[in-house]
């Protein structure tokens, strides 16, 4: 079934040419409904809304101008009266003078967009064989404290300045649908059309996608579209569209998160969820879609959930047939096989390396050996053979452990090294193993770019920036990590070796688990192949063989190969005792060609081979 564009019938919708506003509401079991218009918080008109036979009730007013406020009132199947915010709200505020929020009529021929440009490149390029280092947000905690959160508007020129100079592709943002408290991560969904009420409105969530857009920088949006918000703030006022009409409109059963998750045998979720996705894409030009939770969607207590399945296959379809370009990215935990397949997503996120090199970096150096196999070979060879397309990611999830402790912030996971050189070594070689290692992208999470040492959900709930940014572009070890990060990004995004065939531009080189060495090759431009060797111990070589492999044609054509990349580099915090950029790397022996070279200790080298 092909699902209406809700937002271009329900909700507010002004027209210009009459100046009037109508006003269109599915609650199929209510018993009367009306428009309350609000000034301030107070009830200034109340429109009666006639039903309709689909359920939908109506209503066409001159008094509902664009920026007014509005609810409506809704006497539900049992009788009761409740207001409630409009389930296709554009804009919402927060009126503190009742401490409510209300819907925001809004005028969509206002904002002017300047993103042609940008718009007719995405339609003409394919995103699987473009460069992607998505750099992950909380956009009300970016810059500032949760309870002056700055605006859409306010964080833009910077947005776009930060992501420029860190050499980020694409901003994924969390925390943009609106949800019901501020000390939320943004998960809770009240509204899935209008943008979080502090944040600005819907206008302004416009702006900063086309600013980024005018500069290059693609938007994804981390969508939510498992569970959704369910309490009442009281008796007689609600945001959530739980039972809106007195019976279950949306609902399946309780989920893990305290909310509900939606049953999608309900046509109604169906309409309301599919007609969100389409309007962030449409009306605000999203790039991409990151499915939340979506394991928990499709799968729940051993059992298939059918409807669910079927939902995300016509969304992805309807996606991808008529806004080509735009992204469709699983957030999948569960080892569900071959999303990109049996629903149609383009890519999903893998967890697998992202609880593996987590892992990996908690272990002693002592013990890694053990641990090669699995944690470093495994993850190669399944990068190579996997039916999915996978993006290697570091996400807000994975150093989040709660208010109260940072234990999961990368430098906890180094905690046992001897000194901070060690420790900042290490995970410089964490950032290269992610950049570099066979995928279609990569993934970091604000914070983590300059292993910031108190979690970014911590300083959330201290009412700070979740970022700390006394530590941007510093000296200290803080600032070099950052700088390492940076330069590692533009080393992506300036070789497609690295993303114009993504993990199928891979081949082996040379591993050796007692020393745990690891050298592949990614991929052939103009001539010019990247080779990369990484070193997860703690000894570093002055010189170290590598053999390259007799099976590969390539290596008669290689003619000299140069250093260029080192995390070793004294400018990121390395000793600088370990490059290459002076030295003869390639050389001939009897059964072929091997380099030597020296490698850095909890260090990575890139090279870049010229063949002939």
């Amino acid at each position: 079934m092909t699902h209406p564009k809700l937002y271009e019938s329900r909700g507010a919708q002004y027209y210009k040419d009459s100046q009037t506003t109508s006003f269109c509401l599915y609650a199929p079991n209510a018993r009367n409904v009306w428009v309350v218009l609000t000034a301030f918080g107070n009830e200034e008109h109340r429109l009666q809304m006639t039903r309709t036979i689909e359920g939908l009730w109506e209503t066409v007013t001159d008094k509902a101008k664009p920026a007014r406020t509005y609810l409506y009132l809704i006497e539900d199947y049992h009788g009761r009266y409740m207001l409630r915010t409009d389930p296709v709200s554009f804009s919402v505020v927060h009126i503190p003078e009742v401490n409510q929020v209300h819907s925001v009529v809004h005028d969509e021929t206002i904002y002017q967009w300047g993103d042609r440009n940008w718009m007719i490149h995405r339609f003409q390029t394919d995103p699987l064989r473009s460069p992607l280092s998505i750099y992950e947000i909380q956009a009300k905690s970016w810059k500032s404290g949760r309870n002056q959160p700055f605006k859409f508007r306010q964080i833009a020129p910077e947005l776009v300045i930060y992501c420029q100079e860190m050499g980020f592709t694409h901003v994924e943002m969390y925390g943009i649908l609106d949800h019901a408290r501020k000390w939320e991560r943004g998960y809770q969904i009240a509204n899935y059309f209008a943008p979080y009420r502090d944040s600005g409105t819907c206008d302004d969530l416009k702006y900063l996608v086309d600013l980024l857009h005018q500069n290059g920088i693609g938007v994804i949006l981390d969508w939510i579209p498992t569970h959704y918000h369910h309490d009442h703030q009281s008796h007689y006022f609600s945001v959530s569209l739980h039972e809106y009409d007195g019976t279950n409109l949306h609902a399946s059963c309780p989920s893990r998160w305290g909310t509900l998750y939606f049953d999608f045998n309900k046509e109604e979720t169906r309409r309301l969820l599919f007609a969100s996705a389409l309007y962030y894409i449409d009306r605000l030009h999203i790039d991409g879609i990151r499915f939340d939770a979506v394991s928990q969607m499709i799968r729940r207590n051993q059992q298939d959930i059918p409807s669910a399945i079927s939902f995300l296959r016509e969304l992805n379809q309807t996606i991808h047939r008529h806004y080509p370009g735009v992204l469709c990215i699983a957030e999948e935990t569960e080892g569900y096989p071959n999303l990109n397949r049996n629903m149609n997503f383009d890519l999903k996120w893998n967890i697998g390396w992202s609880n593996d090199a987590r892992n990996l970096l908690r272990t002693p150096y002592a013990e890694r050996p053990q641990h090669w196999k699995q944690k470093v070979l495994d993850v190669l060879h399944w990068a190579r053979w996997s039916d999915d397309k996978m993006i290697l990611t570091l996400s807000h999830d994975d150093t989040d452990s709660g208010a109260h402790n940072s234990n999961c912030i990368l430098l906890n996971l180094v905690s046992y090294a001897r000194n901070d050189m060690d420790k900042f070594s290490d995970l410089r070689n964490f950032f290269a193993w992610q950049i570099c290692a066979p995928s279609r992208g990569h993934l970091i999470h604000m914070g983590d770019e300059i292993a910031q040492p108190i979690s970014w959900y911590q300083r959330f709930c201290r009412e700070l920036p979740s970022m700390d940014w006394s530590l941007d572009n510093s000296s200290t070890l803080h600032g070099q990590i950052q700088q390492c990060v940076r330069d590692l990004n533009h080393l992506y995004i300036d070789h497609p070796q690295f993303w114009q065939y993504g993990e199928q531009d891979f081949s082996m080189i040379y591993e050796y688990g007692p020393n745990l060495i690891v050298a592949y090759h990614r991929g052939i431009h103009n001539n010019r192949r990247i080779a990369i060797i990484h070193n997860f111990s703690n000894r570093g070589y002055k010189s170290y063989d590598i053999p390259l492999p007799g099976s590969d044609p390539n290596v008669a054509r290689i003619r000299h190969a140069i250093e260029i990349f080192n995390t070793d580099y004294p400018k990121y915090g390395g000793s600088g005792l370990f490059q290459n950029r002076q030295n003869e790397i390639v050389h001939n022996h009897s059964n072929g060609k091997l380099f030597t070279l020296s490698i850095p200790p909890l260090g990575t080298g890139v090279l870049q081979e010229n063949l002939a």
